[in-house]
């Protein structure tokens, strides 16, 4: 991956930190908010793979328990975020055209992470309400998968755009 990818996806997450809190929060939809954030590290996981899965959820994470209304200790959304890009990335990436499998899997995403996040808080020691936790459980997946439809093209097309057009170009770039 050349150094532009690299540049895009950390301009990419940026975007996603900026909108969610401005954005998607203010939208009043029913149940959970929906995750821009962890939407473009499942699509990036998708488009590039583990590693870069790993390091978009890394990155992602950490700039989210930083920037306000980060309410975490510092490096819980980092490692719940890199572990999901990575399994992300191995399940995900692959040969397919499938307009679904982005869908399917960033829904799987959102509501493995918010599974992470309700354990992390019921070890913590914080109250969960059962009734809540279903709603914010569905909605969180339904949301992702309709945040994804508009996102995983948008990357994609950052990948092919700022990618080299062969092997040789590769080789080149390096």
């Amino acid at each position: 991956m050349n150094i532009y990818k690299y540049l895009a996806l950390v301009v990419t997450v940026l975007i996603g930190i900026i909108f969610q809190p401005t954005l998607l929060a203010r939208l009043s939809l029913p149940g959970a908010t929906p995750d821009l954030v962890l939407v473009i590290v499942c699509c990036w996981a998708i488009t590039k793979g583990p590693a870069v899965g790993a390091i978009a959820g890394f990155i992602a994470g950490l700039l989210l328990d930083v920037v306000p209304p980060g309410n975490n200790l510092i490096g819980v959304a980092s490692i719940f975020l890199a572990l999901i890009g990575y399994a992300i990335g191995i399940v995900g990436s692959g040969p397919s055209r499938s307009v679904v499998r982005p869908l399917l899997i960033s829904g799987i995403g959102a509501t493995t992470f918010f599974l992470l996040r309700t354990i992390w808080a019921l070890i913590s020691g914080s109250d969960i309400a059962l009734y809540n936790f279903s709603v914010n459980f569905l909605t969180q997946g339904i949301y992702a998968a309709a945040l994804a439809v508009f996102v995983y093209p948008g990357i994609a097309f950052l990948d092919r755009r700022l990618g080299p057009v062969s092997r040789s170009d590769e080789l080149r770039m390096q």
